[in-house]
């Protein structure tokens, strides 16, 4: 064991165990009769709930999320598709899992890291995740964070981040239920039916949720079906000190159609995912909190080729993480410190047996002037394949005037090969990606300078440069055998502006305006970054009608784009505008309070390519109705 390795640990040892040491210390302080009947609640600095809109207006981050108030009123099916509402957020669909996100256009700039109630997702190739494994009556906010990203969300967030909450339940006085059902069909044989239920009392919650979706699939073998499952508990403690078990399961069995220039007719994949956590939160003293986590996954895949050649994957992961959190918002000082060690063991037919041990460790301080609020953070991050790898970040938020504010930051990091990289996807058949054992880790120093004016609560312009600088890129290149591989690009940078604007000229009228125009250029061969538009807009508009019936509109353009390093005019991505539609009607179905929704992608049936060799479904349409108990 080397000597880094012994420093990391010890510095690990403390982060992770001095939340309960403390906790217990702050447990046994002496009260008097006035104090305890005092509750104590801290404006702690989580990205939450509420506590989004405060952190957005407080924190020079660049951020954009959903709270679950908009969530449950928009009705979305999953959670791509209210990411996708989100400004400067893109989202395209995969035919085998695991949907492509990208945050300003981040094709081809690292990673978009996801979070699931502050613990990492496993991501696939092209810096994809699967959510659909999620149940939309669980969740209960989504944040975006826009690259730089601060550096205590972790390790892999070089290209934005993506936080999801999960619901924990309200608390009464008595035993309390709630329950909904959900049923919709469509085009191509879909069918989507989801089920929750929710038992509270003064001290405990427990919510789970369910659901099954299939879908035949408008091509030749791209029918999909899913289960999925997740069960939350929480238990508050009369010393405020919280509990939360999260347990979590999804299915899928799909077909894998293959690129027109590579069909695939007979290649299938099977996907089973496993997770829980366990999770404390407490007080300690009067200006501190912390959590403390553990986890686990297993996940299991077997995937045939066209030719009828199976392999299998199963991961195992472990972790656990710790944070500390001194100060609120309302202080001139907060400090984060924290981090997580874990595991995680692949065995894999086609590239053996792999194993990575890592460790990452955060700091980050807070400062509050009148007008200017300094943050500073630093993180390291130790695997046994990769060695140390540093990350720091810095960022400024001035309040100009009591509507004005101007956000800047600068980041570095460095991004891991993740084992999908490096070895194969887990999303995605053997006859398409294969990985590369070979890859360097990526370094990225990124920087944004935004400004936001608002005129009133939902009248709101705002105006943001943004850079990212790569050595090492990891770019996907197809090969003559025409199965795509990861390798490294010396140098490349993108850089660009990104104007939003929200209005609502009446009470039941919205419009939301967002605009990327970027620049981008790997320096190996000067060629644009595959995946990279230079010009991407999305216009969403919310009207509430007199009846109380909600229509919302999104329409989404690109301009030209390529697939390949080469920039090649074979695998030009030609530009397009689609529009989705979308209405809802509250009702009341025999004394219960209900809603019927139609969605309807792609009105205009406008034809276009989602990736090379991957044309769009066309026109469709979803329609079901959900009812509340």
């Amino acid at each position: 064991m080397n000597i880094k390795t012994v420093y990391f640990s010890i510095i690990g040892l403390i982060v992770f165990v001095s939340p309960a040491v403390l906790s217990a210390q702050g447990n046994h302080v002496h009260q008097t009769p006035a104090d305890q009947s005092k509750s104590v609640q801290l404006d702690d600095i989580v990205v939450s709930g509420d506590k989004i809109q405060a952190f957005i207006q407080q924190y020079p981050h660049q951020v954009v999320g959903l709270n679950a108030a908009e969530i449950e009123k928009r009705h979305f099916m999953d959670a791509y598709e209210a990411l996708s509402t989100l400004p400067g957020v893109d989202i395209k669909p995969s035919t085998s899992g695991g949907d492509r996100i990208s945050i300003r256009g981040s094709g081809g700039s690292g990673q978009v890291l996801i979070l699931i109630d502050g613990r990492p997702m496993n991501t696939s190739q092209y810096g994809g995740v699967d959510l659909s494994g999620i149940p939309m009556d669980i969740i209960k906010t989504i944040t975006v964070f826009k690259p730089p990203a601060p550096v205590w969300l972790g390790p892999g967030s070089s290209a934005g981040a993506i936080c999801i909450e999960t619901k924990t339940g309200g608390r009464g006085k008595s035993n309390t239920g709630k329950y909904r059902v959900s049923l919709s069909g469509g085009s191509h044989g879909l069918f989507d039916g989801n089920c929750s239920g929710k038992i509270s009392n003064q001290k405990q919650n427990t919510l789970i949720a369910g659901g099954h979706f299939h879908t035949d699939g408008k091509t030749e073998n791209s029918d999909k079906d899913t289960g999925r499952l997740g069960v939350n508990w929480d238990y508050k403690a009369d010393n405020s000190t919280q509990y939360q078990i999260n347990g979590k399961y999804h299915h899928t069995e799909h077909g894998v159609s293959g690129p027109l220039y590579n069909l695939t007719p007979n290649a299938r994949q099977k996907y089973d995912k496993g997770s829980l956590d366990f999770k404390v939160k407490g007080l300690f003293g009067e200006k501190a909190d912390y959590d403390v986590k553990l986890y686990g996954d297993i996940l299991s895949i077997e995937d045939r080729a066209d030719a009828g050649d199976i392999s299998t994957l199963d991961l195992y992961k472990t972790g656990l993480g710790s944070e500390i959190v001194w100060g609120n918002l309302r202080d001139v000082h907060d400090i984060r410190l924290g981090g997580f060690a874990e595991h995680i063991h692949v065995d894999h037919t086609l590239t053996g047996t792999h194993h990575r041990n890592a460790l990452s460790l955060h700091v980050e301080h807070t400062k509050r002037f009148d007008r200017i609020t300094v943050i500073t953070g630093a993180r390291g991050d130790y695997t046994n394949d990769f060695d140390l790898s540093p990350a720091a970040d810095l960022g400024v938020h001035v309040r100009l005037a009591r509507q004005t504010i101007v956000k800047g930051n600068v980041g570095y990091s460095v991004n891991l090969p993740s084992f999908g990289q490096l070895y194969q996807p887990s999303h995605g058949a053997i006859d398409q990606v294969r990985g590369n054992p070979d890859l360097s880790e990526e370094k990225i120093v990124s920087a944004g300078l935004g400004v936001e004016h608002t005129f009133t609560k939902n009248n709101v312009v705002s105006f943001s440069l943004f850079r990212t600088d790569t050595d090492d890129l990891i770019a996907y290149q197809r090969g003559e055998d025409l199965i795509s591989r990861p390798e490294n690009i010396d140098h490349a940078y993108k850089l660009g502006i990104e104007a939003s604007v929200k209005v609502t000229p009446v009470d039941s009228l919205t419009i939301d305006i967002n605009y990327i125009l970027q620049e981008t250029e790997n320096e190996d061969n000067h060629n644009e970054l595959s995946y990279a538009p230079k010009h991407q807009g999305k216009i969403t508009v919310k009207y509430a009608f007199p009846v109380k019936t909600r229509l919302e509109l999104i329409a989404r353009a690109y301009s030209r784009q390529f697939t390949d390093t080469d920039n090649t005019d074979a695998e030009k991505i030609s530009g397009y505008t689609t529009v989705d539609a979308k209405a809802i009607q509250p009702l009341t179905l025999f004394t219960r309070s209900a809603e019927c929704f139609v969605n309807v992608i792609n009105l205009f049936d406008h034809d276009y390519d989602v990736h090379y060799g991957y044309p769009d479904d066309g026109f469709r349409f979803i329609a079901g109705m959900a009812v509340n108990f």
